[in-house]
């Protein structure tokens, strides 16, 4: 009776198997995207992929779920990081770098006719992740590109950033504004479990050519300033967050942006932006391999933020890869103390 029963239940149970796989609809495979600029002109499903309201950080929940036209494909600023740097990465932190050296901000408009675009530059593998082609919608390949893999790239200065005069050089070489440069730390509740918390440390130019001069002196070389040293331009260097241990990792800087307010109503882009490569060990000799960024704004574009800003206090938001790390205030003290009142 029971070997009956068991052999009925089976029998149920392969059926009911059986059935399930003729009713089931065919899952869609994720589109391969070799480069976002791919999408445009495409009909997509944006799922959960993240929305802003253009030209800002506030987010847009309304649209999820729906269809959606790619209409652009803006690529990111991020620096390309050299081969050397990369080969010191995991797998893991150089598939995401590798990932956002080819990313591209998207705008998007939906049936309703609003706008959005994705609030930050996102990487082909994490687009594949996040979208799904309308159907009847394909991709096409992508050419090969005849840019070499892995080249250090920087962004091109701005037209309109202006240079020091000579007396203004001078006065900085003599030691004039040196003390015009300031660190801000992040002394969050993950402070005291790093090795070094995240930090920004901003330079005035003429702050910049003092201790640069002076290093020289030091060294007994004579320091001649280049035609960038020379440039109105706040210098920011930002640090992430680096683990007391092997095993916590640390944070790599790829972006700095400037923001008028936390919901970025008005955002600025550096105009130089250069990786510096950090290495920790510990006493065993095991390592972690991270970036920080030196990014370069001109003070006319500081002003344009600042003019924005409630107060005049304006922010600094730091980025690793597509997530958005600290946020700095840069009030009025630090402001003061960088010369900028």
């Amino acid at each position: 009776m029971k070997t009956k029963l068991k052999t009925n239940l089976l029998l149920l149970s392969l059926a009911a198997s059986c059935f399930g796989h003729a009713q089931q609809p065919s899952v869609q495979e994720p589109p391969v995207i070799q480069d976002p600029a791919q999408l445009v002109g495409k009909k997509i499903n944006v799922n959960r992929l993240p929305l802003c309201e253009l030209g800002t950080y506030k987010l847009d929940f309304s649209h999820a779920g729906m269809e959606a036209t790619v209409i652009s494909a803006k690529p990111s600023r991020a620096v390309a990081l050299s081969k050397s740097v990369l080969d010191k990465m995991s797998p893991d932190m150089r598939e995401i770098i590798l990932d956002q050296q080819n990313a591209s901000l998207l705008l998007l408009q939906f049936d309703d006719g609003a706008k959005r675009d994705t609030c930050a530059a996102i990487g082909p593998k994490k687009l594949a992740e996040y979208v799904d082609l309308s159907p009847g919608q394909s991709l096409e390949p992508v050419a090969p590109s005849q840019k070499p893999a892995n080249l250090l790239t920087f962004l091109p200065a701005t037209p309109h950033t202006a240079e020091l005069s000579e007396e203004e050089v001078n006065s900085a070489l003599s030691g004039l504004g040196r003390d015009h440069w300031i660190r801000i730390e992040d002394m969050g509740l993950m402070a005291a479990q790093g090795a070094q918390v995240p930090s920004i440390i901003l330079f005035s130019p003429e702050a910049l050519l003092a201790i640069r001069s002076d290093s020289a002196k030091k060294q007994f070389i004579k320091y001649e300033p280049t035609h960038e040293d020379r440039q109105r331009a706040l210098t920011v260097v930002a640090e992430g967050f680096v683990s007391k241990n092997v095993q916590g990792g640390c944070d790599s800087i790829t972006r700095v942006v400037l923001l008028s307010d936390p919901s970025g109503n008005f955002v600025k882009e550096a105009y130089l932006s250069e990786p510096l490569e950090e290495t920790w060990r510990n006493a065993y000799g095991a390592g972690n391999y991270c970036q920080a960024l030196q990014v370069k704004f001109s003070l006319e574009d500081v002003e344009q933020v600042r003019a924005a800003a409630q107060d005049h206090e304006f922010y600094i938001a730091v980025f690793s890869g597509t997530t958005k790390g600290k946020m700095y205030r840069i009030k009025h003290k630090h402001q003061s103390k960088l010369g900028l009142k």
